[in-house]
């Protein structure tokens, strides 16, 4: 057994909650489980194989988040949260906890009801006050909303109490009551959400009734048996009549006197003004403050969450005594061996997560309103969620190594070259610039971006590990091609941006006004000009107006489709457009085209409408991208056996051009090689 970095040695310090001892303080946190599950919401052996791909690395505590307690009507079945609504589910259950167990780690699992945020056809409230922001569910099917009566309360509180008998049936060690992120106990706790004039409702002692009675419930059920912990919001961040810090201080000390074992402080409702899950614009450790506040209050221990990926962050954290758990959810879908690699001390060698969202709630989200599970991945790790299938084992080597040139080494390139190494196979990757990365060199240059880039050393380290020929400043042209006869050629040369063909004869036009594509204004840093229209609203068109909108006096985006920034993770979005917003940033869609008149400005062009924007002097074009593969046909045209990926395989269709696509695509083809 390896010993724990000394740098990290509060982290690995063994804990109590209540009779359970945990190996050390690390926590997987709670992940909807939907992606995973059959159509009756039980456990399968892809979701056994994801969690058993972060059990053998043995941080203290794993759980399984928002398992659903309070049954559907009938003839509606569940299709998204892990069911724990009859103990006909206790089986499947006790197949995952035996899995997980065998690698010695303390397993648990969170009893929930959605309440208004829900993605069923039916959800429980307090008073029927809606949300204040896009609803989860598809809005084609607007749910039903339940007010509970009192009695209906009482029942409510009965199925919270034989969900965690269920759990510990099933052999969990804990279970973790979700009373936080909107869902229906902290509906319970807003005042907001809670406008009821009963024994529920009105004064703190009585928000907080719902939730103490599913406390005395649950830990009457299990009889001791197991402890229970509650998950709470420090803060809601609603602007107003929400739950807040001083509440929690408040409700702290009363949940330890009523026995919970541990309280796990999170935060954000949807709606409020910032996010449950905060992508890379909140700083790392962003809800720390809170669970520091709610530690000083109680002695049982406190866990805290959000954007914690490094284990130096989380050590530090035990050692400051801002939290006795750290709880490391993204940052163990990134990389399923964090917790190995930061007990043998091989931190340089941890994946990152990049908190762009896309892939893990993004995904899961856009299952919910579609009707179906959520298809949770990750953007750095393709593996997600397919762990039972794609079983990469180091050292496992391909019977035949082939010759394999990979041409770019932009994202794309370097997961192709590393993957196809991995299997054993001989890798030259040629780069015609002197440095890796491609756009995510410019991606990093966005404001509040730069983290995006971090996954680049950890790729230069794969590089190296696994014995790729880098070659950068290098053109592969047809005879470098003659010259090395590779087997196999992967192309990833990427794209270049353009001028949309039916704007083009307006930069004819342009006159003084300076023309510049998105790709050289971030070569040079700015662009010459105070008054910049941007050509193009996605996720490259609004980043690039963020960052024109701190260098220029104002900043302007025509975009043709009717939404900004699609492909960007709604969680990221929110952020971005709240940025832009603030810095007053004009937006347009549905612009069909440019008009250049003169002295009168650049008229923007729509249905039956013209929109005049004077003193435009610069435009920026960041709608559309050329694919670049030209080296494709040159190594076809030789007889080899080409895959093209990436960018310079599609930047045109909905889901291309996005870091998630381009990563498990280059995966997938290196993969099968």
């Amino acid at each position: 057994m390896h010993e724990p970095a000394l740098a990290l040695e509060h982290l690995f310090k063994p804990l109590q909650i209540g009779a359970m001892t945990v190996a050390n303080r690390i926590m997987l946190p709670g992940m909807s489980a939907g992606m995973m599950l059959d159509e009756e919401g039980r456990v399968t052996p892809e979701m056994i194989a994801y969690y058993i791909e972060r059990a053998r690395n043995r941080p203290g505590l794993m759980a399984i988040g928002a398992s659903a307690v309070v049954p559907e009507p009938e003839g509606n079945p569940r299709r998204h949260p892990l069911s724990l609504h009859d103990d006909r589910y206790i089986p499947s259950l006790t197949r995952i906890t035996e899995a997980v167990h065998a690698y010695g780690v303390k397993f648990g699992l969170q009893v929930w009801d959605g309440g208004l945020q829900t993605g069923g056809k039916f959800q429980l409230s307090p008073s029927g006050v809606g949300i204040n922001a896009k609803a989860v569910f598809d809005a084609k099917q607007k749910p039903e909303v339940k007010v509970l009566s009192t009695p209906e309360i009482g029942e409510v509180v009965g199925f919270y109490a034989e969900g965690a008998r269920r759990a510990a049936d099933a052999g969990f060690d804990f279970v973790e009551i979700h009373a936080g992120h909107g869902y229906l106990i902290s509906n319970f706790l807003t005042p907001h959400f809670n406008r009821r004039t009963d024994k529920y409702g009105g004064s703190f002692e009585n928000r907080i009734r719902f939730l103490i009675e599913i406390l005395r419930a649950c830990r009457e059920r299990v009889g001791g048996r197991i402890p229970i912990g509650v998950k709470v919001n420090g803060d809601d961040f609603l602007p107003k009549d929400g739950w807040g810090l001083e509440e929690t201080c408040r409700l702290a000390p009363i949940l330890e006197q009523e026995g919970a074992a541990y309280i796990s402080v999170t935060a954000g409702v949807m709606g409020g003004t910032r996010l449950t899950v905060p992508p890379l614009y909140e700083r790392q450790g962003c809800f720390s403050d809170l669970a520091g506040e709610v530690r000083k209050r109680v002695t049982i221990p406190v866990a805290t969450v959000g954007r914690v990926k490094n284990p130096l962050m989380a050590n530090d954290l035990v050692r400051d005594g801002i939290a006795d758990i750290v709880c490391m959810g993204r940052a163990m879908i990134a990389d399923p061996d964090v917790v190995g690699k930061a007990r043998r001390g091989e931190l340089e060698d941890i994946r990152l997560c990049v908190a762009e969202c896309r892939g893990c709630i993004d995904n899961e989200m856009r299952g919910i309103k579609g009707g179906i599970p959520g298809s949770s991945s990750c953007v750095v790790n393709p593996r997600m969620g397919r762990e039972s299938v794609c079983v990469d084992i180091e050292g496992d080597k391909r019977t035949v190594a082939r010759h394999i040139l990979v041409v770019g080494a932009g994202l794309s390139g370097l997961e192709a070259a590393r993957r196809a190494a991995f299997s054993g196979h001989q890798v030259v990757l040629c780069e015609r610039r002197s440095w890796i990365g491609g756009q995510i060199r410019y991606a990093s240059m966005i404001p509040g971006r730069r983290e995006i880039a971090d996954m680049l050393p950890w790729y230069e380290r794969q590089l190296l590990k696994h014995g790729v020929d880098l070659r950068l400043n290098t053109e592969v042209e047809a005879a470098l091609l003659d010259e090395m006869r590779p087997d196999v050629v992967i192309v990833a040369s990427g794209s270049v941006p353009s001028v949309p063909q039916h704007m083009q004869s307006a930069v004819y036009d342009a006159g003084d006004i300076a023309i510049a594509l998105v790709d050289d204004v971030l070569e040079m840093g700015t662009v010459s000009g105070q008054n910049v229209l941007v050509i193009g609203g996605d996720q490259i068109g609004m980043q690039i107006a963020d960052y024109l909108s701190e260098r220029a006096s104002r900043v302007t985006v025509a975009e043709p489709d009717k939404h900004f920034a699609q492909k960007m993770a709604a969680n990221d979005r929110w952020y971005l457009i709240a940025r832009t917003n603030e810095k007053k940033v004009r937006r347009f869609k549905g612009v069909r085209g440019l008009r250049i008149a003169g002295d009168a400005g650049v008229a923007l062009m729509m249905d039956g409408a013209e929109e005049m924007l004077p003193g435009i002097d610069a435009i920026v074009f960041a709608s559309e991208r050329k694919s670049v593969r030209g080296v494709a046909e040159l190594a076809r045209a030789r007889g080899m056996s080409v895959h093209v990926i990436g960018d310079a395989a599609d930047v045109i269709s909905e889901d291309s051009g996005t870091i998630f696509a381009n990563i498990a695509h280059a995966y997938d083809v290196a993969r099968s090689i």
